[in-house]
């Protein structure tokens, strides 16, 4: 009802149709206006850059060479990437840009990691940029990490795909809207790692940093139960770069271990701090002189490492550490020879290797002979193992023939003269030949088994007993009173004897003949080896090593030094990448325990930092801007559709307003103005009206105001509205005199608003409207 009432009445169709092209016409000029300012940014990138997604690649060129360069780019081109797009762009500080616009079967990863070879015979090339768009560029990722960066964004959703971009990891996006998610998730994957950087300071760095940082890692994931740790200072993943490094470094301490070690011995009030360099005369005919300068004679050592008790330790730069005869050194400062440095013990490993490597190679000439002549000895003693049963069965016949003689000797002792003692000699003769014979094969044996000594010893007082009893038997025709001593005697050796023969029997001869079988086996093994060839190579490395100079091998160092910086991070550094909740305090006692020491810093760090696409985020701005204009554009026409249209109406509702209120005396009139100029009918005519109008606006326009919320634009044009609501006889006074004489002449309220009060009022967009329905012209 109260909606078909207030349609009813025509001068508030007019208002409704006011408003309603109002917002239109502010709109469209919000619209034009922002528009025409994008149009005109847009235009100026575009014709620096190209427009958005057009080009992909930025080859920068030497201006003197940009005419060489765009004829070989165009050649590339034209074999590689045939359909291509290319244009030249402006010259900025001496060098001039070459867009490519490549088609979109090229616009792949092994494309883009290929770019920097496919051009790289453009003359006067300064670098390549890639500028495909939408892309985002994590910064900062360490070598061994990119290729796990790239793993865990490809699955991204939006992701085309990621590729190595330098020192970089660059994403390509498939569309713009997909660039602020791509952003995010990418941001939120790199927060669930982190690097702790294992810093070394000056004189405490490793030998081989590549393999101390998979040591590292590998100790944290063992000791510490932490899932994931890997050392990323290098990409270990490119086997072959690593290895070559790992080489590098491993020579580097090789040299370093051999390059000659000069100690210098400071003189009275002389200290060395490392850098110094001291000179020695060398190979020059005179000493280094004072306030001269060195020369290609001398030898020049520079201080690399002072000790507590002043002691220099250095490495030689210029000579030889065989050239320094003369051990009386001389400061240099800023290359001018100065006084007296110290004295200098110097050592020389590469000598005492190359004489170590010459007595090797003189031993391995003499093996050959020594596996020749053990080989005989084997065979002797083999020999002698197979004779051993026969020389135990002659001793055997021997004892038998020794019974038979004490017989003998006890039958003689009645009647001597009958018994035969020549006889008896000759046997003792032949038992004493066997023993003897038996005693030289034992010696033989005892090379190989030294247990047997005892029965040799046992075999040679038998031997001796026998002699014994060979000579008593010549004084038995003589003394035939000692007959039976002699038979004593003989039962004695026939007793040693038996106990002789029962220890030789206990001998192994299976187990003797066993370890001959081995050594002969060693030994064969020995003489197959090449040892001329051995000796020979140890020779020419003897050789070869003296040859090496000192300033040869600081000189190496130090190129060594160029180029494994240019592959790896600095040796005083190691990455670790771990999980995100690891602290650096929670894996310092495995760093320390593989680092051998705790002269270092623990530091972490963030796995890589994220730089959206730069158009992208040029475009963003220009939307921004765009949308700051159409809101301002629209802010500024809805205060003027107030100021020139509405002001006439609010003065109005405002006349009649004090025209039915009774003035409040006292401290109620300032309440009462108070309402009024929040709450009177005017105020809220304005607030509507604005609010109306902004929104309307707003959302035609797309309009915007930085760190204004929707909410707040209702609220913005409200106030505005209740401003000018406040202001509004200031702004269109009303006639009065004129609308009481209309209103006495009976005219109604839409002809006084139509006749008087809009033609006298603000021209604007009312008094437009309003001609059409005028009667008094």
């Amino acid at each position: 009802m109260l909606v078909r009432t207030f349609i009813a009445n025509s001068f508030n169709r007019d208002l409704i149709l006011l408003i309603i092209i109002s917002v239109a016409i502010g709109a469209f000029l919000a619209s034009l206006v922002s528009m025409a300012a994008n149009s005109y940014f847009s235009e100026t990138i575009s014709t620096l850059v190209g427009d958005y997604g057009e080009f992909d690649v930025i080859i920068n060129v030497r201006e003197e060479m940009k005419a060489e360069g765009r004829a070989q780019i165009e050649k590339v081109l034209g074999q590689v990437y045939p359909g291509a797009q290319l244009k030249e762009g402006p010259t900025l500080t001496g060098l001039t840009s070459f867009f490519v616009g490549l088609p979109a079967e090229y616009k792949t990863k092994p494309t883009y990691e290929a770019l920097s070879n496919t051009f790289g015979s453009v003359p006067g090339r300064s670098g390549i940029s890639i500028m495909t768009e939408p892309r985002v560029t994590v910064k900062g990722v360490p070598e061994g990490a990119r290729n796990t960066v790239i793993d865990q964004i490809m699955p991204i959703d939006g992701v085309l795909f990621a590729f190595r971009d330098g020192g970089s990891v660059t994403v390509i996006i498939s569309t713009l809207d997909k660039s602020a998610y791509v952003n995010d998730e990418v941001e939120k994957l790199l927060k669930q790692y982190q690097l702790i950087e294992i810093a070394f300071p000056v004189g405490s760095e490793p030998d081989n940093p590549i393999r101390l940082g998979e040591q590292i890692a590998e100790g944290i994931r063992n000791d510490q139960a932490v899932g994931f740790a890997e050392s990323v200072a290098a990409d270990t993943n490119n086997n072959e770069m690593v290895y070559l490094v790992s080489t590098m470094l491993e020579l580097k301490r090789f040299l370093a271990a051999y390059i000659t070690q000069v100690a210098v011995t400071p003189a009275a009030g002389v200290t060395f701090t490392p850098g110094d360099m001291i000179a020695f005369q060398g190979t020059a005919a005179n000493e280094p002189a004072a306030a001269g300068t060195p020369e290609s004679g001398h030898v020049l050592v520079q201080v690399t490492e002072v000790g507590g008790d002043g002691l220099a330790k250095g490495m030689i730069t210029q000579g030889d550490g065989s050239q320094m005869t003369n051990k009386q050194g001389y400061v240099v400062i800023n290359n001018t020879v100065g006084g007296p440095a110290g004295t200098a013990s110097i050592h020389n490993p590469r000598q005492q290797l190359g004489n170590a490597l010459t007595e090797t190679a003189k031993l391995v000439g003499q093996i050959p002979g020594f596996a020749q002549d053990a080989e005989q000895m084997t065979a002797v003693a083999s020999s002698a193992l197979n004779n051993y049963g026969s020389s135990l069965g002659a001793i055997d016949q021997t004892l038998s023939g020794l019974e038979g003689a004490g017989a003998t000797i006890q039958a003689a002792t009645s009647g001597l003269a009958n018994i035969n003692t020549s006889g008896i000699q000759a046997q003792l003769d032949n038992s004493s030949r066997a023993l003897g014979g038996l005693v030289g094969t034992f010696q033989v044996i005892k090379v190989i088994s030294p247990d047997i000594a005892t029965s040799i010893n046992e075999l040679t007082n038998t031997q001796q007993n026998l002699n014994n009893l060979r000579a008593g038997l010549i004084e038995l025709d003589n003394v035939a009173a000692n007959a039976r001593q002699a038979r004593t005697a003989i039962d004695n050796i026939v007793a040693d004897g038996r106990s002789t023969v029962a220890t030789l029997r206990a001998f192994d001869v299976d187990s003797a003949r066993q370890t001959l079988s081995n050594a002969s086996t060693h030994l064969a093994q020995v003489q197959q080896f090449d040892t001329p060839l051995i000796a020979a190579q140890l020779q020419v490395l003897g050789t070869a090593v003296p040859n090496l100079r000192d300033d040869e091998i600081s000189r190496s160092i130090k190129l060594l030094d160029q180029v494994i910086s240019g592959q790896v991070s600095p040796s005083q550094r190691i990455q670790i990448l771990t999980n995100g909740n690891v602290s650096p305090d929670f894996v310092s006692p495995v760093i320390y325990r593989e680092v051998g020491h705790n002269n270092l810093s623990l530091y972490q760090s963030e796995l890589g930092i994220v730089e959206p696409d730069p158009r992208a985020e040029v475009m963003t701005i220009l939307m921004q801007v765009k949308a700051i204009l159409a809101g301002m554009i629209a802010l500024i026409a809805a205060v003027l559709f107030l100021v020139l249209d509405h002001t006439a109406v609010m003065s109005v509702i405002r006349r009649q307003r004090s025209a039915n209120t009774v003035q409040a005396k006292g401290w109620r009139r300032f309440f009462h103005c108070l309402k009024n100029t929040l709450t009177a009918p005017e105020c809220l005519y304005g607030m509507a009206v604005g609010a109306t109008l902004l929104t309307s606006m707003f959302i035609l326009a797309g309009g915007g105001i930085p760190y204004l919320p929707w909410l707040g634009v209702p609220l913005l044009g409200a106030l505005f509205g209740l401003l000018v609501a406040n202001n509004t006889e200031k702004i269109s006074p009303v006639a009065v005199d004129e609308v009481t004489a209309g209103e006495a002449l009976g005219l109604s309220f839409d002809e006084v608003m139509r006749e008087i009060v809009i033609p006298n009022g603000r021209p604007g967009l009312l008094q437009q409207l309003n001609r059409r329905k005028m009667k008094f012209k």
